[in-house]
């Protein structure tokens, strides 16, 4: 399966916690940005125009991913391009990444290296925030924003969960 795309029926989740958790045991380990106090956790993974969208934490980042989910619409995803999403709250710009066991995926790096301030569950209230932001749809209807707007939302991602 090593050049295979893969499609996920179900929440790719668990996948991916096993191919990042091998990652830092076998790519990572002992690298300064790899923090031994931070697992490998993928979170709220839901499915998004026929795939799945979610995030994950790792010891070296945070990520919003899109996996495949159906093989008509899923696109050609070049390793290494940057390549835009659309979600309801924005577009957004995915990398291609491709790993033998998970096919190719998009990924959007939120944060990396972690900063040393965040400990396990902010890194998560982080991932998740963001991965919020994201799925929220935008007040107006305008196709660009200004860049004030623009701004105060990438600061969203920032803030503190207040609501914890």
């Amino acid at each position: 399966m090593a050049n295979e795309q893969r499609f996920f029926k179900e929440a790719p989740a668990y996948a991916f916690e096993k191919v990042f958790e091998h990652i830092r045991r076998e790519r990572m380990m002992g690298l300064p940005i790899c923090r031994a106090d931070i697992v490998v956790r993928a979170l709220g993974f839901a499915p998004f125009a026929g795939h799945w969208l979610g995030a994950l934490v790792t010891p070296w980042s945070v990520l919003v991913i899109l996996a495949a989910g159906n093989r008509q619409t899923w696109p050609n995803v070049e390793v290494g391009k940057i390549m835009p999403v659309t979600l309801p709250g924005g577009a957004f710009h995915f990398l291609g990444m491709s790993e033998p066991e998970l096919g190719r995926f998009l990924a959007c790096s939120l944060m990396s290296p972690i900063e040393r301030l965040y400990r396990q569950k902010e890194v998560e209230a982080f991932a998740l925030n963001a991965l919020r932001l994201m799925m929220t749809p935008t007040q107006t209807n305008e196709k660009t924003a200004s860049s004030e707007r623009l701004i105060m939302r990438r600061r969203d991602f920032f803030a503190p969960d207040t609501e914890s």
